[in-house]
């Protein structure tokens, strides 16, 4: 019988293994508090991946966990928690939570907080002004910033105020305008994160490295000057809501534009003296495009380019051209006919000629017309069909590549 219980114990203990319902499994051990022998500092990452009440909590366990909530490098916080079901904030609580912040400010470097990551109702002032102050103490290097509910009042301004340690920022709120970023921090920011909010005042941030626009939409286009300092750029399935786009940074050395939601179609301009990496992508058969996408970038290496078509594209990459890789990729199918009724619908020969296109922009140390012979060798286009899961029918679908670094390697020797 013994022998039968081990058995069964090994069993539930392997990969995969199972065991009756209803039945509770102990697992074996000594029953001694292993976790809180462990140093403090393993302790304080464990504490680290928990919401900040639930720390506060692991501070009333036993005298080795007091202080645990004053080493958490990660402040997780839902301030909407902290008021009644009636809208009540609670003072007391707040007023607790911030000076436990200002006393870990004033405390060692090993207590400092590293991360915030904190949500609250945006259009509530009084939660908003206990916000700001929490960010504000808790000086922390990298804060995420979340509005915790969707947007029911008109859209109005709000400010993020840094603190002088802060170095990223991402906020995330739904149909809220992109919030001012103020304070001692916002001078030396580098990195910003931006989701789905309403861009109708650009950043001007000195120092910013990096930039990320997801979802967002545009009521309006860059300024001339913004971020002199930006290297990173990555747009990510914006609304267009403006009929130009002038992307003009001196410092630019990566450009990702990922699709456009089906919005008028804008003109993209991009005048980026250091870009090196440039990468526009969008679904197959997805809806929305640019009217126009006009590109000057002299140090332009590699380029990707996967189903953007663009009415009219003109390149400038300087003379001989700069690019050494990439790739130009179009995909037709059958299933993307239920488009047209958008004028969003192309077809092989229109791929086609915008490759041709770009090429001519990509080697303009060969004659337009010689262009598409020498490109001839390193563009492919597969044919295939594909069952379609509702009516089992073939699907016609075709795909067009373009290999640029084959081709400019071919061209250099």
């Amino acid at each position: 019988m013994r022998e039968r219980e081990m058995a069964a114990s090994e069993k539930m203990a392997e990969p995969g293994g199972g065991r009756r319902r209803g039945v509770a499994w102990v697992v074996p051990g000594d029953g001694a508090d292993h976790i809180t022998a462990l140093p403090l500092e393993l302790r304080a990452r464990i504490a680290a991946s928990l919401p900040f009440r639930q720390v506060a909590r692991l501070a009333t366990l036993s005298r080795p966990w007091r202080h645990i909530h004053r080493h958490a490098s990660v402040v997780e916080l839902n301030l909407d928690e902290w008021r009644s079901a009636a809208g009540v904030i609670n003072e007391d609580a707040f007023a607790g939570l911030e000076v436990a912040l200002a006393r870990r400010g004033q405390e060692g470097s090993g207590s400092k907080v590293d991360t915030l990551r904190i949500a609250y109702s945006v259009d509530n002032p009084g939660i908003r002004r206990h916000a700001g102050l929490i960010i504000t103490l808790a000086g922390a290097r990298k804060i995420c910033v979340t509005a915790s509910n969707v947007r029911r009042c008109p859209l109005e301004e709000w400010t993020v105020d840094l603190s002088p340690a802060a170095r990223d920022l991402e906020v995330n709120a739904f149909c809220y305008l992109a919030p001012t970023v103020a304070g001692p921090g916002a001078a030396p920011l580098q990195t910003l994160v931006l989701h789905s909010v309403v861009l109708r005042d650009w950043p001007c941030l000195p120092s910013l490295r990096s930039l990320t626009l997801g979802r967002v939409i545009f009521e309006a286009p860059p300024p001339l000057e913004w971020c002199p300092r930006l290297e990173n750029l990555r747009i990510r399935y914006p609304m267009i809501h403006v009929a130009r786009v002038d992307i003009r940074l001196p410092l630019l050395k990566s450009l990702k534009m990922d699709g456009v939601y089906r919005t008028p179609h804008a003109d993209i301009t991009v005048d980026a003296p250091e870009l090196e990496e440039l990468h526009v992508r969008k679904l197959p058969g997805g809806g929305g495009g640019y009217k126009s996408f006009t590109l000057r970038a002299p140090r332009l290496r590699c380029l990707m380019w996967w189903e953007q078509f663009v009415e009219h594209v003109s390149i400038d990459v300087g003379r001989p051209s700069s690019v050494t890789s990439g790739q130009i990729r179009f995909t037709w199918s059958g299933r993307f006919t239920w488009n047209r009724r958008f004028g969003e619908c192309r077809e092989m020969k229109d791929f086609r000629s915008q490759t041709v296109q770009m090429l001519e922009g990509l080697l303009p140390e060969l004659p337009p017309e010689c262009v598409a012979h020498a490109a001839r060798p390193y563009m492919s286009l597969d044919k295939y069909t594909v069952e379609d899961p509702n009516t089992s029918e073939p699907i016609p679908w075709e795909k067009l590549t373009c290999d640029l670094g084959s081709l400019m390697s071919s061209l250099k020797a």
